[in-house]
């Protein structure tokens, strides 16, 4: 069962996953596949504003594991978007101090990894996505300078 939003063609939906492990990104990928996203993986060290102008992602899933000054990099221009539209960010957390960087930093959604079900990650894009393009979640300003 596919969980992209019914509005828009499969094929706009996009998902980008920013994950260190090459496993985990993977099974990320493979997870958004599934539920009939297109899915990228990529790392801080490309060149984020050109992969994003060239994907257009409407989904970015990110892992707050990630050293701070390129979390802080990619959530900049994530939250510029030029060239592309904002795309609904989740962040992927382990630790409480990332949960609370996520939400500085602009995230639209917090995946806690061995709390919420890695399952419904795709459901959750799905729902947020819906609520943005019904206007009632607006991109989150982040409450730090990247």
């Amino acid at each position: 069962m596919s969980t992209v939003p019914d509005d828009d063609s499969s094929a706009a939906a996009t998902t980008l996953i920013f994950e260190n492990d090459p496993r985990q990104a993977i099974a990320y990928q493979e997870l958004f596949v599934d539920s009939g996203y297109q899915a990228e993986t990529a790392l801080p060290d490309q060149d984020v504003q050109q992969l994003c102008e060239r994907l257009k992602p409407t989904t970015v899933l990110f892992d707050m594991g990630i050293w701070e000054a390129d979390t802080a990099y990619v959530f900049g221009v994530l939250n510029g978007a030029l060239g592309f539209e904002r795309p609904v960010i989740i962040a992927l957390c382990i630790l409480p101090h990332q949960v609370r960087r996520a939400k500085k930093f602009g995230a639209d959604g917090v995946w806690v990894r061995g709390v919420d079900d890695a399952a419904a990650l795709p459901r959750l894009a799905g729902d947020l996505l819906q609520q943005r393009r019904e206007g009632k979640l607006k991109p989150r300003i982040p409450s730090t300078p990247l």
